[in-house]
């Protein structure tokens, strides 16, 4: 009997030991990454731009606070305002340090809103961009979009209590330097 005792002990010492050179392990990772990795963030008046510096690469993000990037090639609708404190746009840049995995992502948005009704809204849109896809979501908004030249554009047409409200979307590749 002492010798299964012993063995049971034994087993459990073991992985109780395993279990503490892991965990140790896992803290020496994480405080050698969180040395390396640096973190700065500037605001302007043109935006906020936050830059990570890793041991792989070089991660930034650059907000504009009102672009016109969004609405470019889509019509302003006719009579339609800005909503106050909306429109932007982002720019997400991964840079590697051996410069093979480097990529770019571009988010522009703004919304207008209007007294018109849906209808006589998606009629102008319809009219205007006539190759645009058209599609209508089950909420009772209404959308179309347009892929073309590495961007996707996209238009949202919704009622909401404080008139006909015209969200535009594009995503896409970083704009050449």
């Amino acid at each position: 009997m002492r010798n299964l005792n012993s063995r049971k002990g034994g087993i459990l010492a073991g992985l109780l030991l395993t279990a503490t050179v892991l965990a140790c392990l896992a803290v020496v990772a994480g405080l050698t990454i969180a040395r390396n990795i640096r973190v700065q963030t500037e605001s302007t008046r043109n935006g906020d731009h936050v830059s990570i510096e890793t041991p792989a690469g070089h991660f930034s993000i650059r907000a504009h606070d009102h672009s016109t990037m969004a609405m470019a090639d889509v019509p302003k609708y006719p009579g339609a305002w800005q909503k106050p404190n909306t429109g932007g746009a982002a720019v997400f840049e991964w840079t590697s340090n051996d410069g093979r995995e480097d990529k770019g992502l571009t988010v522009a948005g703004n919304e207008m809103i209007t007294s018109d009704p849906v209808q006589k809204v998606v009629e102008y849109y319809q009219a205007q961009l006539p190759s645009w896809v058209i599609a209508d979501d089950n909420d009772g908004a209404f959308r179309m979009e347009l892929a073309d030249g590495g961007y996707k554009r996209i238009i949202v047409i919704h009622a909401r209590h404080d008139g006909t409200h015209i969200g535009v979307a594009t995503i896409g590749e970083p704009a050449a330097n």
